[in-house]
Order: structure tokens, then C-alpha cells, then sequence
């Protein structure tokens, strides 16, 4: 009982389900490291990945089609959360 509370998010913590750096990092430890790293292009093919970067996001703002549910502060808002964002040759 006492290792299910010690792993419950902290109150007010944002609820995420995708994958966190460290996730990735030991997915990434299992490949050959001089194989180049890709992402899928927006209508299809596959684009270099260039880096990373970091920026303050607000969560589940958007519903468009097309648009992912996070995305940057208004200006002068504040960011709910600083997540690691993959830069590529498009974005």
C-alpha cells in the first residue's frame, strides 16, 4: 500500500501519458548510436532530427483538428509546464 502512495502525482500535478526524457533516453540506449535519428514528416516521408529545446507550454488548450491539445502561453501568461520539444529541418 505504502509503494502506491509514494508513486501518485503530487496534487495539481499535470496529468501527461506520453513519454518523459528518461523514457526516451533508455528506449534510445537499446539502438546503435550512430544510427540517425528521424521523425515522421506532416503529410508523410521522414525529417531529421536537428535537437531538442526547451519551452514553457499551457496543456489542453487547443481542440482543433489538426492542432495538438498543448501549445505556448498568451503572451504575459505564464507556462503550466517546461517540456523538451524536438526540433527537425521544418519545425
Amino acid at each position: 500500500m505504502l509503494d502506491l502512495l509514494e508513486r501518485r502525482p503530487a496534487a495539481g500535478a499535470p496529468q501527461l501519458t506520453g513519454l518523459t526524457v528518461g523514457d526516451v533516453i533508455a528506449m534510445l540506449e537499446t539502438f546503435d548510436p550512430a544510427a540517425p535519428l528521424m521523425v515522421q514528416g506532416e503529410s508523410g516521408g521522414f525529417e531529421e532530427v536537428l535537437g531538442f529545446r526547451t519551452t514553457g507550454v499551457v496543456l489542453n488548450v487547443n481542440s482543433a483538428e489538426g492542432f495538438g491539445p498543448h501549445d505556448l502561453p498568451d503572451d504575459g501568461a505564464r507556462a503550466e509546464l517546461v517540456a523538451v520539444v524536438v526540433r527537425s529541418a521544418e519545425r
